[in-house]
């Protein structure tokens, strides 16, 4: 198990950064992006530095945790690209005449727009549930969050979407 203090930290980062960004990078190819994921884990290394356990060296740890987040976020991307070609496509294919298009088409653009407007951990569990098609164990095991949290965040999306989109 390792332990880490402010310094060795400190000293972690300063000495791998630059590495992990590169890895992240020649997954992601967007340098901002890499940045932000190496950060991520930086982060949550720090914030669960207690409780972890890390059974391989911690660079080793370090750079899976990095390319498994960058691979992660590299999915998500494309997903959300995959979504707004969707809504994009289907304002183009949009015939004013035919009312039943229009409001599915409405309904589709509001839910979009409201799962966005979803306070941001019950939007992240939502999206992975309903957009990746992940099982709530498996967001349970990656947000290291009990499945009853995932169901209760579950249930709240549902009821925050029905309450926005109930007009349509």
């Amino acid at each position: 198990m390792v332990l880490l203090d402010h310094i060795s930290y400190k000293r972690l980062f300063e000495e791998l950064y630059e590495p992990l960004c590169n890895l992240a990078f020649s997954v992601l190819d967007n340098f901002d992006l890499s940045e932000d994921v190496v950060q991520e884990v930086f982060v949550h290394l720090w914030q669960l530095r207690n409780k972890l356990e890390i059974r391989t060296n911690i660079k080793s740890y370090l750079f899976s945790a990095v390319r498994n987040k960058a691979i992660e976020k590299l999915r998500r991307q494309k997903l959300d690209e995959k979504y707004r070609l969707e809504v994009k496509q289907s304002q183009i294919s949009f015939e004013e005449d035919d009312q039943e298009d229009y409001e599915k088409y409405l309904m589709i653009t509001k839910l979009y727009k409201s799962i966005d407007k979803l306070p941001d951990k019950c939007r992240m569990i939502f999206k992975m549930a309903k957009l990746d098609g992940m099982t709530y164990n498996e967001i349970s095991e990656e947000l290291n969050l009990s499945v009853k949290t995932i169901e209760s965040q579950m249930r709240r999306a549902f009821i925050l979407l029905r309450d926005m989109i109930k007009d349509v």
